[in-house]
């Protein structure tokens, strides 16, 4: 019986274990994660200002393992020895034959502590529910500061502003990005597009600026500006697991591992989801839903095969593009070659949500979401 270790319980991991629990092999599947739930991270914003339930969007990892006759370990995994083929946590170390790294990514504090301790971050369900529960104090935060003008940045910064339109309150929400434009690498007509539409909504967006200095609720930019009862999100970047940092691999700087045309790092060890590096015509593939999931589907079919002695397959990704999701409902994006704006691709990216949830319940309170927001 082969050991297959897979840490992780994001898309790719569950891809992956789902792939390999049907395979007719003699495995033992084993599932390391430090937590109960698996995140559906496209909708965590839509949770602020849509109202989405977060507990519609955590996928119980021992029911998903249950079924599957998969073995789930709740335990957080702090290192990994390829030469001997262990990965170890606080707890044990465990032996396998074959290894799938699909851990995912966590917020990137950059080492700055005061963001650490009074920032909030919006990475997860949890963040999600912390952050639902200080704005019911409607009299503690006037100032809302989003640090990071990026996918997350721009989708949670909009729904703040939903939020406080549908609770008839005046406040403030402000974008902080380093940068010279917000979004970094996309197209420009999309860039003014999305900005267009957040100026329309009353959030202000403050490029070439960085917040230098946090205290509880105060903060102060590198222009000088000072705000006070300020709740500052942070979601500039994201990066690796701590244990990835340590592993002597090729890895970018946010350390996503380098993989190769088979999604491996070496022999016995697949890596997929945002932890993958994936390079092919010259192009590294963007952290996305669609390619965790191909990703993990494909590691656990090339474990199969190796498994059989037969030759490993590469990794051919199929792009059908992305959406800026915004909280008005005008909302942009790229979709099989097409440039979409408004409605349309806000349907688009609610319809592939709805798809990939896990669960009928869930869908049902995804779609009800939708329709209370479309009809507001």
């Amino acid at each position: 019986m082969n050991k297959i270790i897979i840490i992780g319980a994001g898309f790719a991991g569950l891809s992956a274990a789902g792939r390999l629990a049907k395979c007719g092999l003699d495995l033992k599947i084993s599932i390391f994660d430090k937590k109960s739930h698996s995140d559906f991270l496209p909708l965590i914003p839509d949770c602020i200002g849509r109202g989405v339930n977060p507990e519609i969007l955590a996928c119980d990892i021992s029911n998903f393992c249950r079924k599957r006759k998969i073995e789930f370990i709740r335990e957080e995994v702090n290192a990994v020895d390829f030469k001997s083929k262990l990965v170890s946590t606080p707890q044990a170390a465990y032996a396998y034959d074959f290894l799938i790294i699909a851990s995912g990514t966590q917020s990137n504090f950059f080492s700055n502590q005061p963001a650490r301790q009074y920032g909030f971050p919006l990475n997860s369900v949890n963040d999600a529910k912390t952050i639902m529960k200080a704005l019911k104090d409607n009299d503690k935060f006037t100032n809302f500061i989003i640090c990071g003008a990026g996918y997350t940045g721009v989708e949670a910064a909009a729904n703040f502003s939903l939020y406080f339109k549908k609770q008839g309150l005046i406040k403030r929400v402000i974008m902080v990005e380093r940068a010279q434009t917000i979004l970094g690498p996309l197209p420009e007509w999309m860039k003014s597009y999305i900005e267009r539409n957040l100026l329309d909504m009353g959030i202000e967006i403050l490029v070439n600026s960085v917040v230098e200095n946090i205290q509880e609720d105060n903060l102060r930019l590198s222009s000088g500006r000072v705000f006070d009862h300020a709740m500052l999100v942070w979601v500039p970047g994201v990066r690796t697991a701590d244990f990835i940092h340590k592993l002597g691999v090729n890895k970018n700087p946010q350390g996503r591992i380098v993989v190769d045309e088979y999604l491996r790092i070496n022999q016995d060890c697949f890596c997929a989801g945002d932890t993958a590096l994936f390079t092919g015509n010259n192009n590294s593939l963007r952290m996305a839903v669609q390619f965790a999931i191909t990703e993990g589907e494909h590691a656990a079919g090339n474990i199969a095969r190796s498994i059989k002695n037969l030759s490993l397959k590469k990794f051919r990704p199929l792009d059908l593009g992305y959406i800026i999701p915004l909280a008005n409902n005008k909302s942009c994006g790229r979709v099989f070659g097409l440039n979409l704006r408004g409605i349309l691709p806000t349907l688009l990216h609610y319809i592939m949500c709805i798809f990939r949830l896990r669960g009928l319940t869930n869908k049902a309170g995804i779609i009800s979401s939708l329709i209370k927001g479309l009809c507001r």
